[in-house]
């Protein structure tokens, strides 16, 4: 079973990297430009063993809550280029009000983004154990309200930036947890969201972020 998930990665993360990443032009993500060109040059020609030895350095559970100065996205962007981040211990926020926070933040997607962004300054905390209920939301509502949403409607601004970090820092947690539903959730959006799409929203590189994230996570899994 084990042989057949691995091949069926392999095939997923060939058509990643050299089909849908490759298509992705960087002139039409403005002053990212320079970033997904760099992703695109990285992965093109990228083995899985490769990309896995590579993310070594930058990808792993922190052995307590940190944070970075860069904040979520810049640290996303490093993290999808295995750069590593400079991190320092920081005080755990309490976890239950979060959740609370979320859940209360209603039909508004630019909320929950915030929330989420200011949470996970330094993206790698999101794999520790203390964040566990914050994984389950985030899985939750990716395969449920997000989800129905987007096989209705499609996806309009903000939603889709609030999905693509969502996507992103699932990417990282399926990239340094040996749980498969995480990857699973990122198998069932990237058949989704149609190759073509081009997000409008004020982060839309974040779904090339997404996509090189989700690259590491494939291979972390191979």
């Amino acid at each position: 079973m084990r042989e057949l998930i691995s091949q069926a990665l392999k095939e997923r993360f060939g058509e990643l990297c050299r089909k849908r990443i490759i298509s992705l032009a960087p002139e039409k993500f403005g002053e990212q430009a320079a970033y997904v060109s760099l992703l695109r040059e990285r992965l093109l020609k990228a083995t899985p063993a490769e990309i896995k030895e590579d993310s070594k350095a930058a990808l792993h559970v922190p052995d307590h809550w940190t944070e970075t100065g860069a904040g979520c996205l810049p640290s996303l962007r490093a993290l999808s280029l295995c750069q590593r981040l400079e991190l320092r211990p920081a005080h755990l926020p309490p976890p239950v009000p979060f959740v609370k926070l979320l859940k209360e933040s209603g039909p508004t997607p630019s909320r929950r983004f915030q929330l989420l962004a200011e949470r996970y300054s330094c993206p790698l905390n999101i794999a520790l154990d203390v964040e566990e209920e914050v994984r389950e939301y985030v899985l939750n509502s990716l395969m449920v309200r997000d989800r129905a949403r987007v096989e209705k409607g499609g996806v309009a601004p903000p939603m889709a930036d609030e999905l693509l970090l969502k996507l992103s820092l699932m990417s990282v947690a399926a990239a340094l947890l040996p749980d498969l539903r995480f990857l699973d959730a990122l198998n069932y959006y990237y058949e989704l969201l149609p190759a073509e799409w081009l997000p409008s929203g004020q982060s839309g590189w974040l779904l090339v972020c997404y996509y090189g994230l989700y690259a590491r996570a494939l291979a972390a899994w191979i």
